[in-house]
């Protein structure tokens, strides 16, 4: 005899949540400052420092605030 076909639950649709909303916007803004202070310095030469400064010291910083965030949020507790 034929059995019924067995149905696939559906995935939900993509959610995020507050958080990862929060993260995504930061690492955009982090991502675009060093953007703009680069494209100034053609007029004022000391925002490239600050551009470069931004662009080396950055990553560093995103990565520190984003585990402080987890680690308060008790996300990291797998």
């Amino acid at each position: 005899m034929n059995q019924p076909p067995v149905k696939q639950p559906k995935r939900p649709a993509f959610q995020f949540s507050l958080l990862g909303l929060m993260v995504v916007m930061f690492v955009v803004a982090a991502a675009a400052a060093p953007g703009y202070y680069m494209l100034r310095g053609q007029t004022l030469p000391q925002s490239r420092l600050v551009g470069m400064l931004m662009v080396l010291a950055g990553p560093l910083l995103l990565m520190t605030l984003i585990s402080v965030v987890l680690s308060l949020t008790h996300r990291g507790q797998r």
